[in-house]
């Protein structure tokens, strides 16, 4: 048998395998994505979810003609069973103890490892941001997600009363409330901007994955989302007092509550393209 014929052979068993993996989950973690695809579509906090399947398809597509050229895969099979193997403790572990989180993450784990078994880091450095997109479609915990949601209400009480004092509007903050004149403004669980940065982080990391910026750049992108995050949310919650005080207070209550949400999401979004243009500027 000659070397091209190897070669053929090879792709051969490894489509075999990589189509074997995919039944094998389909048919080990069916229940999972259902479940999860039912809190993607209940939980505004995740719907974001329901598009990163979409994207990781049409980034994949984008580099289909690298992964393919990219020669020799050379597969690491200890770390890809050590990982399959944690999967399927999570997933037995997880649906015993009725624990979302566990089951959801084994089904990550168990794509990455199936990945390392049958091509190796290389692949899964060319598909870094699209492994990191698995993480953030999993929602967290709920004792987590409660845990981060304060701090972030008081920060961003904080950081609209300082910019409220700052136009010489009168204001007393308490906590995550704050006091203006004919108007009170509480930053509620739903206001703390937890919601916003999981969308702006996950934004950044595919605004990434189309760059062809450096690591070291993709990382300042993704990381600068965190801020923009806070920002966005703030920017909301100023707009929001502003127009009670100018305006009345049903006004913030109504019109601005109802597109609070493309508020954050359109400021955010126009400060990422703006570190983007910066980068790509810099560059």
């Amino acid at each position: 048998m000659g070397p091209e014929a190897e070669k053929i052979s090879e792709r051969a068993v490894r489509k075999a395998l990589l189509a074997s993996a995919a039944l094998l989950a389909l048919v080990l973690f069916l229940p999972v994505m259902i479940n999860l695809a039912r809190q993607w579509l209940d939980d505004p906090n995740y719907r974001h979810g329901l598009v990163i399947p979409v994207v990781i398809i049409l980034l994949i597509r984008n580099k289909w003609t690298r992964i393919i050229n990219h020669s020799p895969y050379r597969s690491s099979p200890m770390a890809g069973y050590l990982l399959i193997a944690l999967s399927a403790v999570m997933i037995i572990g997880g649906t015993a103890a009725s624990e979302l989180f566990s089951s959801r993450l084994s089904l990550v784990l168990f794509i990455i490892g199936t990945t390392l078994l049958l091509a190796g880091p290389a692949l899964l450095k060319i598909l870094a941001a699209e492994s990191l997109l698995l993480f953030l479609m999993i929602p967290l915990p709920y004792i987590i997600y409660y845990r981060l949601t304060f701090p972030l209400q008081l920060l961003s009480a904080r950081l609209s009363a300082a910019i409220l004092r700052t136009v010489q509007l009168n204001v007393i903050r308490k906590g995550n409330i704050i006091a203006l004149p004919r108007y009170t403004l509480e930053v509620v669980a739903a206001c703390s901007g937890l919601r916003s940065l999981l969308t702006m982080v996950t934004l950044a990391v595919i605004i990434a994955a189309i760059s062809s910026y450096s690591t070291g750049r993709k990382i300042i992108l993704v990381a600068s989302s965190i801020p923009v995050a806070v920002a966005a949310n703030t920017f909301r919650l100023v707009v929001t007092a502003l127009g009670a005080y100018l305006a009345s207070p049903a006004f913030a209550d109504g019109v601005l509550h109802q597109i609070s949400g493309l508020m954050v999401f359109g400021s955010g979004l126009i400060m990422l393209l703006i570190i983007n243009g910066v980068l790509k500027w810099k560059r």
